[in-house]
């Protein structure tokens, strides 16, 4: 099964901020792993599964605080840039991440995910072995 959701042309505008959470529900509804209810998510998702930096994530931490949400995971690249209020850091754990593999280890519901996490690696590691060697052209042969 292939599927492809494709945020076109929205850097800086609502939407790919949301693609790491789309990713997860797909991902969860195609294998039938449920996600966890109490942690929220945020970033930009590459084609290549790298969880991207995203805009306002101070502001998307402090509603999730709000609204009860105990653990947000935030794009590694984006630390830098959480200056929450005193009075949320006490009510959140801010985990930062790098691929979507790091997302769906804290998102999915642990006892149903570790054997999706291992075909998850399995195929990865097949995929990559699959990408042809490029070797620069020889310009002596033009």
């Amino acid at each position: 099964m292939d599927v492809h959701i494709q945020f076109i042309g929205t850097y800086g505008a609502e939407g790919d901020s949301a693609s790491v959470t789309i990713a997860t529900a797909v991902i969860s509804a195609i294998e039938g792993i449920p996600v966890r209810q109490d942690i929220a998510m945020t970033g930009s998702l590459s084609i290549r599964g790298d969880v991207l930096p995203i805009g306002g994530v101070t502001y998307k931490i402090e509603a999730a605080a709000k609204a009860g949400i105990k653990t947000v995971l935030i794009p590694r690249m984006n630390v830098g840039d959480v200056l929450i209020e005193e009075r949320y850091k006490p009510l959140v754990t801010i985990i930062p991440v790098d691929t979507i593999n790091d997302v769906l280890k804290y998102a999915l519901v642990p006892e149903n995910s570790e054997s999706f996490l291992s075909k998850l690696k399995k195929m990865a590691m097949q995929s990559t072995g699959m990408i042809p060697d490029v070797t620069a052209p020889n310009p002596t042969m033009a």
